[in-house]
C-alpha cells in the first residue's frame, strides 16, 4: 500500500529530469533550425552579391567588346584603308566610350607593333607581340573575344586585363590584333562595396579557376594566383555553390560563383563559415549556459522537495508503522492484525489457498503479573513476542498482539499440518526461554496455543471471523488440557504431550 507513495520522491525527480530534457532537446532543436537559418541567410546575401557583381562586369564587358568590334568591322572596310592616318584614326575611334578604367584601344600589325592608338597621334611606340593575348591570335587559337590574364602595363596604366580580336586580311592571313585594356582596379572598386565579413572572400576567376582579380587582395605572382579552384565545377556549371578550404589561408567558406555572361570569366564570393555563424556561436553559449542554469536549478529544486517529500513520507510511515505496531512488544497491533485479515483472506479466495490463524496465550500470567509486578510482566511479554516473530519467518506471515497476553499469528498459504508445526516450534521456543514462574505448576513461563486452518470461499466476509473462533477455541481445549501445548497437537510434539486431535477447519 505505501509502495506507490515512496516511489513519488523517485518520480518527481524522473519527471524533473525529463523536463530538464525535454527543454535541452527543445534548444537544440531550435539551435540547429538558427544554424540553419544563418547558412541560409549567407547563401542569399552571396547569391545576391553574385548577381550584383555579374551584370556590373558583363555590361562594362559588354560595352568595350563592342567597341573593339566596331574598331574591327571599320578596320575591314576597304575605303577606311584609304583615309589617311588621322582621318581614319578619327573614324576608328570616334564616339568611343571612355571611362577611369578603361585603356587604349591599340591596333597592332602581325608583328605586334602598335600602328593605331586610339589616345595618341601618332601612336605611341608599344610593342606587345609577346602578350599571351596577341601570341593566342597570332596562332590561332582563339576564336571571338579573347580575355588575356592580368599583366602589368608598360605605359603606367596599372595591372589590368586585356580584351582583344584578331585581324585577317583580304587573304584570311593573321594581320594583326585590336585590343583594349581594363585596369583591375575596376574590381577592386567593386568588390570593396560588398559586405563580406571579417573573413570573407570576393574573386574573378577564369574558367581553369586561376585568380583575375580579388579581395582581400594577392599579388599578381602568388601561386594562389594561379592554383585551381574547383575548375571542375566552373567548367560544368554557370553557376554552384560549394562548401570547401580557401587554397590560400585554409579558411572553410561557403562559395557561390556564377559566370560572368557569355564570358569565360566566373565571379565567386566566399562567406567564412566563422562569420557566417559567428553571432549564431554567441546565442548558442548564451542559450546553452543559461539552459545549463536552468537544468541545474530544476534539478536541484526538484532534489530538494523530493528530500523534503520523503522527510515527510517518511514520517507517515513512521506514523503508520506506529499506528499498526503495537507499543509494547513490537509486533503488529490488532488493527493490523484485522487489515492483514481480511487482505489475505481475500486473496486465498481468489486462489483458492488455504489460510491458517495461531492464537497463543500465556499461561497463569495473571498470577505471574501478581507475583513480579507489571514490570516483570511486561518484560515477559516482549520476551515471547521475541520467540513468535523469531517462529514466523516467511515476508507474507503476520505476527500481532491480539490483548493482553494473547498473540496471533496468520499464516496463508498454510495448511492445519504446517501451521501445527509452526505452533509447536513458538511452544518449544518460549519454553527455552526457561523464565521462572513461581505460581505455575511447571515452574517456568509457558504458552498455551489453538490452530485453526481453511480455504474460504469467494464473497464470504465472516470466514475469518469463523476461523479465528475456531483457533480461539481450540486454544481453551489446550488449556483445558493441561496448558503448554498446541492444538491440535502436531506431529511432531514431545513425547509424553497428549495425543494430536484433528480439528476440521469452520464451514464454509
Amino acid at each position: 500500500m505505501l509502495k506507490p507513495i515512496v516511489n513519488k520522491p523517485k518520480r518527481l525527480i524522473g519527471v524533473a529530469l525529463s523536463f530538464s530534457l525535454a527543454v535541452t532537446a527543445g534548444a537544440a532543436i531550435s539551435l540547429y533550425e538558427m544554424r540553419v537559418d544563418a547558412f541560409e541567410r549567407a547563401r542569399e546575401a552571396a547569391s545576391n552579391m553574385t548577381e550584383v557583381i555579374e551584370y556590373d562586369v558583363t555590361r562594362n564587358l559588354d560595352l568595350y567588346s563592342a567597341a573593339l568590334e566596331t574598331v574591327a568591322q571599320r578596320l575591314a572596310d576597304p575605303e577606311v584603308a584609304t583615309l589617311s592616318d588621322h582621318v581614319r584614326r578619327m573614324a576608328l575611334f570616334g564616339g568611343m566610350i571612355r571611362a577611369e578604367d578603361l585603356g587604349s584601344i591599340l591596333v597592332s600589325d602581325r608583328q605586334g607593333q602598335a600602328i593605331l592608338d586610339s589616345r595618341a597621334e601618332p601612336p605611341r611606340p608599344l610593342h606587345f607581340g609577346d602578350r599571351d593575348y596577341f601570341l593566342v591570335h597570332a596562332r590561332g587559337q582563339a576564336k571571338g573575344l579573347y580575355v588575356s590574364k592580368p599583366f602589368q602595363v608598360r605605359t603606367g596604366f596599372g595591372p589590368a586585363i586585356a580584351l582583344s580580336l584578331g585581324l585577317k586580311d583580304a587573304g584570311g592571313q593573321f594581320a594583326g590584333v585590336v585590343v583594349g585594356g581594363l585596369r583591375l582596379s575596376y574590381f577592386d572598386r567593386l568588390f570593396a562595396r560588398m559586405s563580406l565579413g571579417t573573413h570573407g572572400t570576393v574573386a574573378l576567376l577564369y574558367a581553369d579557376g586561376s585568380v583575375v582579380a580579388r579581395r582581400p587582395a594577392i599579388p599578381l605572382d602568388s601561386p594562389a594566383a594561379t592554383r585551381s579552384v574547383q575548375a571542375d565545377m566552373l567548367a560544368r556549371n554557370t553557376q554552384g555553390i560549394y562548401l570547401g578550404r580557401s587554397v590560400r589561408d585554409g579558411v572553410e567558406r561557403l562559395y557561390v560563383y556564377r559566370r560572368i555572361g557569355a564570358y569565360p570569366l566566373f565571379v565567386a564570393v566566399g562567406a567564412a563559415t566563422g562569420d557566417i555563424y559567428a553571432s549564431w556561436k554567441a546565442r548558442a553559449w548564451a542559450i546553452g549556459v543559461l539552459g545549463v542554469l536552468f537544468n541545474l536549478a530544476t534539478l536541484a529544486t526538484a532534489c530538494l522537495f523530493a528530500r523534503q517529500l520523503e522527510g515527510r513520507l517518511a514520517e507517515q510511515r513512521r506514523h503508520a508503522e506506529l499506528a499498526a505496531t503495537d507499543g509494547l512488544t513490537g509486533l503488529a497491533n490488532r488493527r493490523a492484525l484485522d487489515e492483514r485479515l481480511a487482505q489475505e483472506t481475500r486473496r486465498a479466495a481468489r486462489g483458492q489457498h488455504s489460510i491458517a490463524v495461531l492464537m497463543v496465550d500465556v499461561d497463569h500470567f495473571k498470577a505471574y503479573n501478581d507475583h513480579y509486578g507489571h514490570l516483570r510482566g511486561d518484560s515477559a511479554l516482549r520476551a515471547v513476542a521475541e520467540c513468535v516473530r523469531a517462529n514466523v519467518r516467511r515476508p507474507g506471515d503476520l505476527a500481532a498482539r491480539y490483548g493482553g497476553e494473547e498473540f496471533c499469528v496468520v499464516l496463508p498459504d498454510t495448511d492445519l499440518a504446517s501451521a501445527g508445526v509452526v505452533a509447536e516450534n513458538i511452544r518449544r521456543a518460549i519454553q527455552a526461554l526457561a523464565l521462572p514462574h513461581a505460581r505455575s505448576p511447571v515452574g517456568m513461563l509457558t504458552v498455551s496455543i489453538g490452530g485453526a486452518a481453511g480455504t474460504p470461499r469467494p464473497g464470504d466476509d465472516t470466514y475469518m471471523e469463523a476461523l479465528a473462533a475456531e483457533a480461539d477455541a481450540q486454544l481453551y481445549r489446550a488449556k483445558a488440557l493441561g496448558r503448554n501445548r498446541c492444538m491440535p497437537q502436531p506431529a511432531t510434539a514431545e513425547a509424553g504431550a497428549p495425543p494430536c486431535v484433528p480439528v476440521a477447519p469452520p464451514e464454509g
